[in-house]
């Protein structure tokens, strides 16, 4: 069966109100505006993939946007639908409906399952290829919504649409911004609140970006460390940036937040490198992808990596 008619098999056995907890990056967001522009329902977004929150609505049916299938059933007992890209475990909870492409991020498969073929809401799911996959993506809605708005303009969008979680700001200004203006020129040219709160988070993160930049990154065996103090989560940004340098090593971006008592871990490698694996045989576990993943630390958790990660040759 078709994942449209799978999806629509479930929301027939459960037509009461509905949910959907959804990431807080790009993807995750357009995901969240095409299922409430396309159904109406309630959003709300997940902080953390590996601690899902209490639901704050009742609901008959919870979706799950851009958040990994959950190897274990959701504290919740309600039926859910996972629309996902990521990984999943072999054997999947109770109740659960998991709507999977690994070649689609969950914004293009939102789209497809939400609003089929005929839709004025394709600049918001090429939002999503654009940031999650990149605008070489294999993908006809993105590559026809590029040349009809312009890569530069989507990628000053997704930039905001980002802004908010890199900020540590309020991500549902984000959602809200998609959910206000109807194509990428109103949002660029609005003065709606929502987009003005944005472009002070993009003005805050590029000040914690240009600090973040400065500094170098250690390098032993396979790995390159750049270690940094932020109050912002703009390590995936900073560990982007030395993948691009760094081919032949598995990039950890520490973010030593000054905000909490935790490290915020980002992952990234090219070629044939699996960052998941190498950093696995040295103890440190971390989830996503084999070349994109990353790691919530306790300081002490940290600290135990680095004496291993010193003691490797350089």
């Amino acid at each position: 069966m078709a994942l449209r008619e799978q999806l629509q098999a479930w929301q027939e056995r459960f037509p009461g109100p509905s949910l959907a907890l959804h990431d807080f990056d790009a993807d995750g967001i357009c995901a969240a505006a095409l299922y409430k522009r396309s159904l109406g329902g309630v959003t709300q977004v997940a902080r953390s993939r590996l601690n899902l929150p209490a639901l704050q609505q009742p609901a008959e049916l919870i979706y799950m946007l851009d958040l990994s299938c959950p190897e274990h059933a959701p504290p919740w007992s309600q039926p859910t639908v996972v629309i996902d890209h990521h990984p999943h475990p072999e054997k999947l909870p109770e109740n659960l409906l998991l709507l999977h492409r690994a070649d689609r991020c969950s914004a293009w498969l939102a789209h497809e399952l939400f609003c089929g073929q005929d839709s004025q809401l394709e600049w918001i799911a090429a939002l999503g290829i654009l940031s999650d996959l990149g605008d070489s993506a294999n993908s006809p809605l993105l590559q026809a919504e590029l040349q009809r708005w312009g890569t530069n303009p989507l990628r000053q969008i997704t930039s905001l649409i980002n802004s908010a979680y890199r900020a540590d700001g309020d991500c549902k200004q984000a959602l809200d911004a998609l959910m206000e203006h109807d194509s990428p020129s109103q949002l660029l040219h609005s003065s709606h609140s929502s987009v003005a709160y944005l472009r002070e988070c993009q003005r805050k993160v590029r000040k914690r970006l240009g600090q973040a930049k400065q500094v170098p990154a250690v390098k032993r065996g396979q790995l390159a460390l750049v270690q940094f103090q932020s109050d912002c989560p703009v390590q995936s940004i900073i560990a982007q940036i030395w993948k691009a340098r760094l081919a032949d090593r598995v990039v950890l971006a520490a973010n030593l937040r000054t905000d909490r008592p935790e490290v915020h871990l980002s992952v990234r490698s090219r070629g044939n490198l699996n960052a998941i694996e190498i950093l696995g045989r040295l103890g440190l576990v971390v989830r996503g992808h084999s070349q994109s993943a990353g790691a919530v630390l306790t300081p002490v958790e940290w600290e135990t990596f680095l004496e291993t990660f010193y003691a490797n040759p350089h």
